[in-house]
């Protein structure tokens, strides 16, 4: 891979063909050393050479690994529904390329095209959960080559099933015909990789602990192409339980405000003072949870530290992110950018920046602002995301209340 990445090609050669004749067999386990070694190293010169010197090596190295059995985790655990999903992806991959080759079908069975096109595109939410509950867990056991590369793969895969769904629509065969092989080929080998490196490396590093919050914020994100599967060990309290037992769950160490008999201040037992008011801890939550955008506050060494629980997010997060590095929350390929406006908060140069995409039929308007104390020093950043579709089809003005 090194030799790759400097253009030795006679030399990379060379090492695939003593690789292939002379190693019988290479462990999941060496695979992650030798990627993450290279990530530590920086030896590509970005994500998308890595992207391409790793596809061809692993198609090298992929009949030498040896399949781990990943069936003896119990019912419910987030590696089953991993590897459900992947019998779903199959199975879709199958039916695709069956009605692919079916003659006339993309005009006599219409239908059938527009469903795969839609199971494709919900492939997004088996990537998001992995990005956004998988990966930060092996971030901090070391191991951060999935979130710098496999998420380049996700959005490969992301960017082809929208580019099919959308042909498919528009009935352009042309490209849809063109376009449906390619997404066959990543989104399975996908799925190799994930039941040969990602999935055994996350069963040996993370904890029975780190497992179940996965869990928890699967229900959160959803599922691909299966249902809710059953809860893992549902004798354990675990928060997901507690919710569907109907339990309350307490808030605890939290420091409360002197209490004044007085009707007026009954509700703020147990309260936390703000600069103006208090509130307690379930009134912050509740607030945030009907704030009609989406939330995120990352605090000034570049972790993580809140997100805003709201029924309808624009965007999926899920309790795995928190204490996560920014860094491995945004696509590689915009990496850059959030890394530029972060260094300028910092530095004191830019209070705030923003950007607007159209996005699921909608048009997201995304905001960042520096955030300080009183003395001016820098604290984080917090991300504000909304949908303004709405907003730019108002006309004239509205002064009555219009309910019926």
């Amino acid at each position: 891979m090194i030799s790759l990445s400097k253009n030795e090609t006679e030399q990379a050669d060379k090492l695939i063909e003593a690789f292939k004749k002379d190693v019988p067999e290479i462990t999941a386990e060496e695979v992650t050393e030798v990627a993450q070694k290279l990530e530590d190293e920086k030896v590509f010169a970005n994500a998308e050479m890595h992207v391409d010197i790793e596809r061809k090596i692993f198609e090298i190295v992929n009949n030498k690994i040896p399949q781990q059995d990943l069936a003896s985790f119990p019912k419910g655990h987030p590696i089953h529904t991993f590897l459900e999903e992947n019998k779903h992806i199959r199975v879709l991959g199958e039916r695709a390329g069956q009605l692919k080759g079916m003659e006339n079908s993309f005009t006599g069975l219409k239908t059938d095209w527009i469903l795969i096109a839609r199971q494709f595109a919900s492939l997004n939410i088996h990537y998001l959960r992995k990005e956004n509950q998988l990966f930060p867990f092996l971030e901090k056991h070391g191991f951060n080559h999935p979130s710098s590369m496999m998420w380049s793969l996700h959005d490969e895969i992301r960017s082809l099933a929208k580019t099919f769904s959308k042909a498919v629509k528009e009935n352009d065969e042309k490209t849809a015909q063109y376009i449906l092989p390619v997404l066959l080929r990543e989104a399975g080998e996908m799925t190799v990789k994930e039941e040969k490196v990602l999935l055994p490396t996350s069963a040996r590093l993370l904890t029975e602990d780190e497992w179940k919050a996965i869990r928890e914020g699967e229900d959160e994100i959803g599922y691909c192409l299966i249902d809710t599967p059953p809860m893992w060990n549902t004798n354990r309290d675990h928060p997901g339980h507690l919710e569907q037992a109907g339990q309350e769950q307490t808030v605890v160490n939290v420091e409360p405000v002197p209490f004044f008999a007085s009707d007026k201040s009954r509700s703020l037992v147990g309260g936390i003072n703000l600069e103006v008011g208090t509130l307690t801890p379930d009134q912050i939550n509740m607030l945030f949870k009907h704030i009609p955008f989406d939330v995120t506050y990352v605090d000034e060494f570049d972790e993580v530290r809140y997100y805003n629980k709201g029924d309808e997010r624009i965007f999926p997060r899920s309790p795995g992110i928190i204490g996560r590095q920014i860094k491995y929350c945004h696509p590689p390929k915009s990496m850059h950018v959030v890394e530029k406006i972060v260094s300028s908060f910092k530095k004191g140069e830019k209070n705030e920046a923003d950007f607007w995409v159209n996005f699921s039929g909608k048009l997201i308007y995304i905001q960042y602002f520096a955030v300080r104390d009183e003395a001016g020093n820098y604290k984080g950043v917090l991300e504000i995301t909304y949908d303004t579709t709405t907003a730019r089809s108002l006309e004239s003005e509205k002064r009555l209340l219009d309910w019926e």
